[in-house]
Formats: structure tokens, C-alpha cells, sequence
């Protein structure tokens, strides 16, 4: 505790006559009390309270409100006086004596402060507490129907209590119902909302049997017509309150509760009620949120009557038609309008809440987005031309949260946003809409329409292209007006700046003299924030000016671009943004218009020098510099190039790695274009840093490390020297050594040995590295297969760039190792090497090369036999004619080999398939191969069935039109063989990008899932396979059939008795479940609908169904079902909420399990990881808003997870998982 205070001495203060020293000695201890190591003993403790109360009664007011605002702090720090304090604090609220009205305000803020600093992880006191208040609290609502200024201070102190403790307060929940619920026929508006607040709260906690009490009595109050209007508004607050508070309870009453509400929207008795309407909208609005399943059969309705109400304004006559006015109208008639202002009128909140309430709907039903393009959105856009300002921006705010859960399903649906499509159709009146509001005077709706704008273009980009000139002058308004805020042109750069990203350039051309002045002059506004975003707009300006392959004078434009930003790039003392944003656009400025701009352009040069070598700037300095020297305009670079290599080079050494990574890419760019200008020094002062950074540690880097070293020797050939003194050389071949080599950074590697051999340096020949790279397989040792992988094409890199007699000896060398090597490892190399070889280059000169690798398919070893079934479809692919028919006789003849041979044919049939060049070729051979696979679909062994798959699906890319009809015939092969066989083939026809087959199998994937009702497992599981490969890759295929299918995949999920079957192993008996994997299977299918086509998937039926099956079945279903439940959280939060009871059960027993003693290491670690797993599930579903409102799933999660052994992990994986989400955010916006 500070040494400056002293309980002692300010218990004195606190008894002195003079009010400023009782005020200074509360205000010094609210000083300490914020301080963690403050303490107290029992004694100064009791002390402190006993004084702290008597000032309540002070007769300073100052002194009173700082004992209020000292109540909280002081409860969280005492441990014993907690009682004492709430006890006197209600005493005080429940006096009725004359002239204490101010103290009894401050009792009742007092008690709550007190009340919500108590922990509730407390064990022992919340109970306390609710034993002493609740009594006392219900008491005296009961019995003072006659003080309702008593009732109202007790009401306040109840929903507090309730909203912190009501778990506490299971035994008097029946007489806190009885108290309140006669509170909301009361006659003070305050109280009844206070009474509504308690409802809430109470309805978490609650009992069913007391909770369906609560709903009738609600129902049947709401059903009375004959009440007074005050109570039916009462009524149906409630009912909105409770559905914010536990709507998943509701669900079950909605026929009851709902048919009431409809009915005071259509009465005509109640027609001109705006409130009591608007209590109704209200309520409508968070039963959809809170109940998506059960107010389905309603929606309709509901959307109906909102679709009445938005344009419910009976003291305005204008109609919907007429609000769909054109720029052509006077703006007089405009200012008119939003002048137009009647104090007594609500009927704008009726408008606001069904707007609202609409806006419920698109965000909870994703299925309906196509029907709401065309019965809900053209009359949004009609109410553009609201003239209650807070409702137009409802509106606004409703459409962009219909575009905003259009863009997240137009990828599982692309017909919303297709150019035909529903939304597209709605431009032009979206446009006319929004263009006469940007006329308007009102700075909030110019803002909120360009969010809407910003909205619509990230979803459809390019869909205002023919609309410029309509919206240029809104632009010019918001940009030069001089009432215009900062906020408003923050929006209007920031919607300008996406325009011009998602537009073709030629469509701004005619207007670049309209709106640059203003983006010009944004630049110098004072305000930092909108200087850069200006800045940002430049830079995208910088493209349009000079596209591609387009005409257009753009030299008005260079000098006013280029001074405007020059100004801020010279200034020093600007913000942080606006420094990087300047940066930004000179680059690109110099990048794309540098030629207009030489004079100016060592000036510039000189800054980003002097920038580069500011710690706090550099990074985006060095961004810059790569733009500029990846320039077609090759700029004169001379003046600073030897500073800012130097500079780059240094920063490679730097632990940054997001600068170390902008470096290579800036050093590679000016290397390979500016390369005979840079100084020798310069390979050897680059070549020094990038040894340590290639390495598998990081292959990114690698990557970019490999790349430098590449253009360094394209640049300065007798730079290989360097090689060997730096290490580079014996570094790129450590990586070879390993098998996480792949990728990128293989293709790196690839290319620097290849440009090593061209350099014809002595230190680095072709002999001398050939050597070097056979060696990394060690003779004798298992080396992994990706490692020899890796070396073979390395090799194969090498020897394609050497001189043909080289080529032949080594292939000769291969050959021979290939036939006469006792060494596995050096045989397998040398068949990986000769396949390598033989795919770059034609092999058909070596007549024993042949005879050779097929020598291999007799081998012992299956890694040998693998590697000469690779050898020799790679060998195939340097000459199809030559060696094609050879493969295709060895598969007729060779039986014995005919699944490594189709191995062979799928590496020829794969390798060919994916280079348009090779496709004629391979269907010259088309009729011949055919038959072949599909008479071997019916091929007993699975493996040679599989690769006979994968072959027939990549010739149907090759040929469509012939394969489609002849698999889809095939699928009804009395085979079982056969009809699994195709099914497969479906999915390797499937790739991510189009294809000519895509039309066909649109048509044709019905027919091929109707197979997931095949009698046959095989056939059913394979069917399962490609379901699931179609909706990750091509979820387009199988939308709109989905539905129909989603029973069968569903009935697969489940555990099937008659395929579980006891083997008896002597000493014990041991099940063996048949039907695991295609369960699997099924899991897995669904877990990745969930991402495609989530809508259209009954989530609701699809949780009480697949995921609590999933949560009881074994351990690799648990986890698929776990992860299944991480996805529901974010892509339907608001109906796994509505089912969550149904998953308390099954998770609580997984969390809870634990394994027997004595069990094997692997049991205990399968246990802990499913724990793990189940844990992090759990947290996911907190973390939804308003899930702790669920009594039952917050029981569960404070009584199992927050508390006891399961604690310290449940803690543990939540920090993971948000340390995890930190770190991903980082790399994002890194």
C-alpha cells in the first residue's frame, strides 16, 4: 500500500466537520482502492464500512455521490462486511420516511454497484446475498401497491439481482414471479418497464412448468382485445423481452403466442396504435433472430405485414410509386421533404421496426436470399426516399445486410450475383434510388449511402460501370462541399477507391476531369485519416490513367496526381498512414508515368533513399522500390541504385521476417531488370545473407532466397565462384535432404541448379553436381520417397541443360544402375531419375531403356516396382507415340504387372490431361485405352480399381462428350465393381476450375448419386467420396439435387447393428464395426456442405439428427462432430443456440471421461485429445452472443468446464484458441 495513505488518517478525515476533508479522504481511498495491492485487516475493514455507510447520510451532496461512486470498488476489495453493506444499502431503499428520497436514490445505485462487482465464481456469497435481498425485495413490491416510488426502487434492485444471481434464486423464483408480474398492469410507465426488465431476467433461470406459467398468462393477456391499449403494449414488450432474453425457450409457444400478435397488426381497431405496432414488429423481430426453425410457418406472414409497414406514414400521402423519383426532379421538392417534421407522429417507428424486422430475416435465412430479390428488396429500394432521416438509414443499413449475406453465399450460390442473376437486375433502380439522396443536404444519408455503394460493389464487382455519370456528382458533393465532415469524406474516398479497383478504367475516362480535382484536394486535408485514404484513391487512380492496351490522353492529369502527392511525401511530421499511404502512391505513380515525370523523378528517388533507412518507413519504402523497378517503363535508377541494394542487402540480416521477405522480392526485381548496372560488390554482399535463410525452417524465404540467387547468376554469370565460398550450393543441397521440401521452393531449387549448369562454371559443373546430388541419397539407408523424389528432378533439372552427350551418358549410367544395383537406393534413384529425364526430354534413342524399367516391375521390393511403374509413365510422356502402345500391350498381356502398368497409364493419362498441347495426342489413343478400363473396373483388387477411376476420370476432361454418356451408362452395371468404379471416376472429372464437362455433369450428377442408395457398402461409401469432392471443389454441381439426397447421406451416418460383428480372438471377443468408414464418410461429406451449401441444409433437423449421433458414436466421429459444431458457430449461430440442449448431455460425458486404470499410453493420449477437442467446441458456443442466456448450457459450462479438474485446461485451450485468432489476424493484415 502507498506509503502517502493511511487508514487511520483517513477514518479521521472521514469524521471531520468539514465536508471538503470527508470528501478528500473518499475521494484518496478511491485512489488506493483501484491499486491491486491494497489491503485491509478485519479490523480496518469493519471500520472502513462502518463509516464508508454513515457518509450515505452525509448532508453534502458531493460527499454522498462519492460514497456512491466509491461502493463498487470498496465491495470488490472487502471480504467479510458484504452482508453488512447490502443489508444497510436495502434498509435505506425500503425507509419511508419524509425527505429521504435522495437517499434512497443513492441506496438503490449504491446496492447495484455492490452487487455487480460481486464475483459470481464465488461459491458462498452470491447465495448470501440472494437470502438476504430477495425476501425483503419481493416483500415490498407485494405490499406497497399504494408507494410505487418503493415498488419502482425494488423493481431496479430485482433486475439487478436477477441479471447476476438469478441461478441462485431457484427457490424463489415462484414469488418473484407472483411479485412482478402485477407490476405490469401498474400505472407508472417506469415501472412497468422495470417489471418487463425482471421477466427477462427470470426467464433464464426459471423452471419449465413455472416457465410455461410466465408464457400463458403472457398469451392469454395478449389474446385479450378488451384491455387497455397501455397493458396490450406492456404485454407484448414482454414478449419481446423474454424472446431477446431466452427466445430458444419460446419456440415451442410460437402457435400460441404469434397468431395474437398478427391479429393487432391487421385489426383495424388498432391501426392508428403506431406503438402498439411497433411492439409487435419488435416482438416479430427477435423471434426470428431467437427462433429461426420454429416461426418458419410464419415468416411469410410476418414478412408480409412488413412489407405493408415500411411505408406506413398516413400523416405524409405520398406512395411508393411516386418515391421513385429520377435526378429530373426539383431539389426544392427534396429539401421540402426531408424538411417535413411532425412531432406527434411515431408512425416512422412502425416503418423503423418492421425495416428492422425484415432485416432479421435476411440475416437468419440465407435459403430465402433469391425470394427476397424479388418480393422484399424492390420495396426497400422504393423506401430510398424515406423522409425520417434515422429510418432511411435503417433502410440502408437493411439492404447492405442483404448484400452482405448475399456475398457470403454467392459462393455456394453464384446465380445470386451472376450477370443474369436477381441482384444485377436491381442496379439501375438501386442506382436511381440512391443518387437523388446524395443530392440531399443531410451528411448522414450522402454517409450511408455510400456504405451501401461500397456494399454493392464488393459484392457484384463492376455492376455500376454503366451508372458513373449518375453517381459522379453525388461524389463531387460529398468531396467539395464545404459543410461536408470527415466522416463523410472518409466514406466517400473509401467507396471511390473500391470503385475504381473493381471497374474496368474505361469506364472513368470520361469523367477523370469531374472528380480528380476533389480527390487532388483531399489529399492536403488537414485531417490525417482523410489524407490517406485520398492518397489510396490516387493510387488506384494511377491504373486507371494508364491501362493496358488503352487510349487515353492521360498526361492532364500526371502533374496534379504527382505535386499533390509529393507535398505529403516530402513532409516529415505527418502521421504514420498518411507517410506510408504517400510512399504508396509515388511508387506506383513513378511505376506507371514515370516517363512523364523524369525531370522530377531523382527527387523522388533521393526521399525513398533517405526513407528506406528509416526504421519506421522502410518497410513500405522497400514495397515501393519493387514496384518501381518492376516498371515496363525502366526508369533510371542510377542515381540511388548502389545505396538502396545496399540498404535491401543489410536488411536480410534483420530478425523482421516480414522485412527480410519484402527485401528478396525487391533485390530479385532490381537484379533481374536492373541487373548490368549494379556493381559486382553487389553478388557478393546479397550472396553473404542468403545462405541462412534457406532452410526448411522457413521455405518461403527459400523460395524467395533461391529466386535471388537465380537472378544473380542470370545477371552476373561469374558469380558461381561465390557460390562455394558463401555456401549457397551446400545449403540448397541440405534442403534436398529433406522431406519437407515441396512447392514453391522445389521449383526454386529446380531453376537455380538448372541456371547453375548454364553458367558453365568451373567450380559448379555438370560432373561435379551430378555427384554431389546423387549423393544425398545415402547408399544403404531407407530414404524417404519424397526425398528421392526431389533428387530426381534435381537431376533431371541439371540434365536437361547440358550438352546432349552428357545426357545420353548419364541416362546410360541410370539405365545400368537400374538393371545390374544391388542397392535399393541407388536403384530407385535411378528409376526416378530416368523418369524425370524421360518426361523433359525424348528417351526413345535408348533401346534397353525400356527393357530395363519393365526388368524392375519383377523385383522383390514394393518401393523398386513403384518406382519403375513412375519410371516408365514418365519415360511414356517424353514420346507418346513411341511408348504408349507398348504400355497398353504390356496392361493386355501382363497380368501379373496390371496394376503397376495402370499406374504407369494414369502418370501418362495425368501428365498429359493437364497440358493442352498433349490432349490431341492422347486421344488418338482414346479407342484403344477405353476398353481396357472399363473391363478392369470390375478388377477384384481395390488398388487397381482406384487408379482405373482416376484414369477414366481425367480422360473425361480430355473427352467429355464420349465419357460422360459411357460412365453414366456404367453406373448401372449389375456389377458392384463397376458401379463403384465410375462413381469414383465422377471425382477425379471434377477440378476446381471450369471445364467443358461441367455442362454435362450438371445434368448427370443426379444420376450418379442416386448410387448412395445402392444395396452395395463399397458403392455407397465411393458415391459418399465424390458427394463430398463435388461440394468442396464444384458445390455449383450439386445445390439445386442436394435436398434430396441429404436423407440418404444422413442414414449413413448412422450406426448400423448388422454391420458390427464379433471376432473371437481366443482369449477375448472383439467388435469389429463394418460401417465406420462410411460413417466416416458421411461426417466428413457433411462437415464440408456446411461450408458450400449450408443453405440448404434444415440445421435444426441436421443437429438433432447427424451432430448428437456423431457427439454418442466413436472417437474419429466424436472429432468430426466437434468440428462440425466450430463450423455451425459461424455459419448459424443463432439455430445451433436454439437446439443447444439436445448437445449438453453428449458433451458432458466426453469432457467427462476418463479412461480405465491401467490403460495403454495410447488410449490415455485418444482421450485427452477428444477432451481437448470436445473443450474447444464448447468454447465456440459460448462465445455466441447471448448463449450464457441459455440457464441449462450455462449451468453446464460453469459446473463442469469453468470449475473443478476440467478448469486449468478449459482456460488453457481458450487462451490457444485466441492467441490463434490474434495470430491469423495478424498475418492477414501483415
Amino acid at each position: 500500500m502507498s506509503t502517502t495513505f493511511s487508514i487511520p488518517s483517513t477514518l479521521e478525515k472521514m469524521l471531520s466537520r468539514d465536508k471538503d476533508f470527508r470528501y478528500m479522504a473518499l475521494a484518496d481511498l478511491c485512489v488506493e482502492l483501484q491499486k491491486d495491492n491494497f489491503k485491509m485487516d478485519a479490523d480496518s475493514e469493519r471500520k472502513l464500512t462502518d463509516q464508508i455507510l454513515k457518509l450515505l447520510q452525509d448532508n453534502s451532496n458531493t460527499v454522498q455521490e462519492q460514497v456512491v461512486k466509491i461502493m463498487g470498488p470498496f465491495s470488490k476489495k472487502v471480504k467479510d462486511s458484504h452482508i453488512t453493506i447490502v443489508e444497510t444499502l436495502c434498509n435505506h431503499l425500503l425507509t419511508e420516511k419524509k425527505g429521504t428520497e435522495e437517499l434512497r436514490d443513492l441506496a438503490s445505485l449504491g446496492l447495484k454497484a455492490v452487487v455487480n462487482e460481486i464475483s459470481s465464481e464465488n461459491p458462498t456469497l452470491p447465495p448470501a446475498i440472494v437470502k438476504v435481498l430477495t425476501p425483503k425485495l419481493v416483500q415490498a413490491i407485494s405490499s406497497n401497491d399504494d408507494k410505487p416510488d418503493t415498488v419502482s426502487y425494488c423493481l431496479d434492485a430485482l433486475n439487478t439481482l436477477l441479471e447476476r444471481f438469478g441461478s441462485h434464486m431457484l427457490s424463489d423464483h415462484e414469488n418473484v414471479l407472483k411479485a412482478i408480474q402485477p407490476q405490469l398492469k401498474s400505472k407508472r410507465n417506469a415501472s412497468r418497464k422495470k417489471a418487463i426488465g425482471c421477466l427477462a431476467h427470470l426467464a433464464v433461470t426459471i423452471p419449465d412448468n413455472v416457465f410455461a406459467d410466465l408464457v400463458n398468462n403472457l398469451v392469454s393477456n395478449i389474446g385479450d382485445s378488451t384491455k387497455k391499449v397501455d397493458e396490450l403494449r406492456t404485454y407484448m414488450q414482454a414478449i419481446g423481452a423474454i424472446s431477446r432474453s431466452v427466445g430458444y425457450r419460446l419456440g415451442k409457444y410460437l402457435g400460441e403466442i404469434l397468431p395474437r400478435v398478427i391479429k393487432y397488426c391487421k385489426d383495424p381497431k388498432f391501426e392508428s396504435d403506431d406503438e402498439l405496432r411497433e411492439n409487435c414488429f419488435q416482438c416479430f423481430e427477435s423471434l426470428i433472430l431467437r427462433c429461426p426453425k420454429d416461426i418458419t410457418p410464419y415468416l411469410d406472414e410476418i414478412q408480409g405485414l412488413c412489407l405493408q409497414s415500411i411505408s406506413h406514414d398516413p400523416n405524409y400521402a405520398q406512395s411508393d410509386d411516386e418515391m421513385e423519383t429520377d435526378d429530373a426532379e426539383d431539389e426544392e421538392d427534396d429539401d421540402d421533404q426531408e424538411d417535413y417534421s411532425d412531432d406527434d407522429d411515431m408512425s416512422w417507428k412502425v416503418r423503423r421496426a418492421s425495416i428492422k424486422c425484415l432485416a432479421a430475416i435476411f440475416n437468419t435465412r440465407p435459403d430465402l436470399l433469391t425470394k427476397m430479390y424479388s418480393t422484399v428488396a424492390p420495396a426497400l429500394i422504393q423506401r430510398f426516399g424515406e423522409r425520417e432521416e434515422n429510418v432511411k438509414l435503417d433502410v440502408f443499413l437493411a439492404f447492405s445486410d442483404l448484400l452482405k449475406q448475399t456475398a457470403i453465399f454467392a459462393r455456394r450460390n453464384p446465380e445470386l450475383v451472376a450477370q443474369s442473376g436477381p441482384l444485377q437486375q436491381l442496379v439501375p433502380k438501386i442506382v436511381t434510388g440512391v443518387t437523388k439522396q446524395l443530392k440531399g443536404k443531410s451528411l448522414k444519408t450522402r454517409s450511408g449511402v455510400f456504405s451501401l455503394l461500397r456494399e454493392l460493389v464488393s459484392v457484384v464487382p463492376g455492376s455500376l460501370g454503366e451508372h458513373i455519370s449518375a453517381l459522379i456528382p453525388g461524389i463531387q458533393v460529398s468531396l467539395g462541399d464545404k459543410n461536408t465532415d470527415s466522416n463523410l469524406k472518409i466514406e466517400t474516398l473509401s467507396f471511390l477507391r473500391l470503385l475504381l479497383q473493381s471497374h474496368v478504367p474505361t469506364v472513368f475516362h470520361p469523367h477523370m476531369k469531374a472528380f480528380t480535382p476533389a480527390v487532388f484536394k483531399a489529399i492536403k486535408d488537414p485531417y490525417y485519416r482523410t489524407s490517406a485514404e485520398a492518397l489510396r484513391v490516387a493510387a488506384e487512380l494511377v491504373h486507371v490513367l494508364r491501362p493496358k492496351n488503352v487510349t487515353f490522353d492521360y498526361k492532364p492529369f500526371v502533374q496534379d496526381l504527382f505535386n499533390a502527392t509529393l507535398e505529403k511525401l516530402k513532409t516529415q511530421e505527418i502521421d504514420q498512414e498518411v507517410k506510408e499511404a504517400a510512399i504508396t502512391c509515388m511508387g506506383l505513380a513513378l511505376a506507371n508515368l514515370g516517363d512523364e515525370l523524369q525531370s522530377q523523378t531523382p527527387e523522388v528517388l533521393k526521399i525513398f533513399h533517405e526513407r528506406l533507412g528509416n526504421e519506421i518507413t522502410r518497410l513500405t519504402t522497400a514495397k515501393a522500390l519493387e514496384v518501381v523497378a518492376s516498371s515496363p517503363l525502366h526508369l533510371n535508377l542510377e542515381s540511388v541504385l548502389s545505396g538502396i541494394t545496399d540498404e535491401l542487402a543489410s536488411f536480410l540480416s534483420k530478425h523482421n521476417r516480414q522485412l527480410v521477405q519484402t527485401s528478396l522480392l525487391t533485390l530479385g526485381v532490381i537484379v533481374k531488370n536492373y541487373g548490368k548496372e549494379t556493381k559486382a560488390e553487389l553478388s557478393k554482399n546479397v550472396l553473404s545473407k542468403l545462405a541462412p535463410l534457406i532452410s526448411v525452417a522457413d521455405l518461403h524465404l527459400t523460395h524467395l532466397s533461391l529466386n535471388l540467387a537465380t537472378s544473380l547468376l542470370q545477371a552476373n554469370p561469374s558469380s558461381a565462384a561465390l557460390l562455394g565460398e558463401q555456401n549457397i550450393v551446400g545449403k540448397s543441397l541440405e534442403l534436398l535432404k529433406s522431406s519437407l521440401l515441396g512447392g514453391l521452393a522445389l521449383d526454386s531449387l529446380l531453376a537455380f541448379f538448372s541456371e547453375l549448369i548454364k553458367t558453365n562454371s568451373p567450380t559448379f559443373g555438370y560432373d561435379s553436381l551430378l555427384e554431389q546430388l546423387v549423393a544425398v541419397v545415402s547408399s544403404g539407408k531407407d530414404t524417404p520417397k519424397q526425398v528421392l523424389s526431389n533428387t530426381a528432378k534435381s537431376v533431371a533439372a541439371i540434365t536437361s541443360q547440358t550438352d546432349g552427350a552428357k545426357r545420353t551418358k548419364t541416362v546410360n549410367r541410370f539405365v545400368a544402375e537400374a538393371k545390374s544395383t544391388k542397392d535399393d537406393q541407388s536403384k530407385h534413384l535411378a528409376l526416378f531419375a530416368l523418369g524425370e529425364i524421360g518426361r523433359l526430354n525424348d528417351l526413345s534413342s535408348h533401346d534397353d531403356l525400356e527393357k530395363s524399367i519393365l526388368g524392375s516391375f519383377e523385383s522383390s521390393s514394393e518401393e523398386t516396382r513403384q518406382a519403375a511403374s513412375f519410371a516408365l509413365g514418365s519415360v511414356a510422356v517424353g514420346n507418346l507415340k513411341h511408348y504408349l502402345p507398348h504400355v497398353v500391350n504390356e496392361i493386355k498381356t501382363n497380368s501379373k504387372s496390371k496394376y503397376l502398368l495402370l499406374h504407369s497409364l494414369r502418370e501418362i493419362i495425368v501428365r498429359q490431361s493437364a497440358n493442352p498441347e498433349s490432349i490431341a495426342a492422347l486421344r488418338s489413343f482414346q479407342d484403344e485405352l477405353l476398353p481396357i478400363l472399363f473391363n478392369d473396373c470390375e478388377y477384384e483388387e481395390e488398388g487397381v480399381r482406384n487408379v482405373v477411376a482416376e484414369c477414366l476420370g481425367k480422360l473425361a476432361l480430355v473427352s467429355p462428350q464420349e465419357l460422360v454418356p459411357a460412365l453414366t451408362k456404367s453406373v448401372s452395371s449389375k456389377s458392384a465393381f463397376t458401379r463403384g468404379t465410375v462413381v469414383s471416376a465422377v471425382k477425379y472429372a471434377i477440378v476446381e476450375k471450369p471445364q467443358p464437362i461441367d455442362s454435362l455433369l450438371v445434368t448427370a450428377i443426379p444420376t450418379f448419386l442416386n448410387s448412395l442408395s445402392d444395396s452395395d457398402l463399397l458403392v455407397r461409401r465411393n458415391t459418399l467420396f465424390t458427394l463430398n469432392y463435388a461440394a468442396h471443389n464444384k458445390p455449383q454441381l450439386i445445390r439445386d439435387v442436394l435436398p434430396q439426397y441429404l436423407p440418404l447421406v444422413y442414414n449413413e451416418a448412422k450406426v448400423k447393428p448388422e454391420l458390427i460383428r464379433e471376432v473371437d480372438l481366443g482369449p477375448f471377443k472383439h467388435k469389429v464395426d463394418d460401417g465406420l468408414e462410411i460413417r466416416r464418410a458421411a461426417y466428413e461429406t457433411m462437415y464440408t456442405l456446411l461450408d458450400s451449401a449450408v443453405d440448404r441444409i434444415n440445421i435444426s433437423e441436421f443437429i438433432a439428427g447427424p451432430v448428437v449421433d456423431g457427439l454418442n458414436d466413436t472417437y474419429d466421429i466424436k472429432m468430426l462432430s466437434h468440428l462440425m459444431i466450430l463450423r455451425l458457430c459461424h455459419t448459424s449461430s443463432a439455430s445451433l443456440l436454439e437446439s443447444i440442449e439436445l448437445l449438453i448431455e453428449p458433451l458432458r460425458v466426453t469432457v467427462t471421461n476418463k479412461v480405465k486404470e491401467g490403460s495403454i499410453q495410447q488410449d490415455v493420449d485418444r482421450n485427452d485429445e477428444l477432451v481437448r477437442s470436445t473443450l474447444r467446441a464448447i468454447i465456440s458456443i459460448t462465445r455466441i452472443p447471448n448463449s450464457e442466456s441459455i440457464h441449462k448450457w450455462d449451468e453446464f459450462v460453469r459446473g463442469i468446464c469453468k470449475t473443478g479438474e476440467l478448469a486449468d485446461k478449459y482456460n488453457a485451450i481458450k487462451h490457444e484458441m485466441e492467441h490463434s485468432e490474434v495470430s491469423s489476424n495478424d498475418m492477414d493484415t501483415s
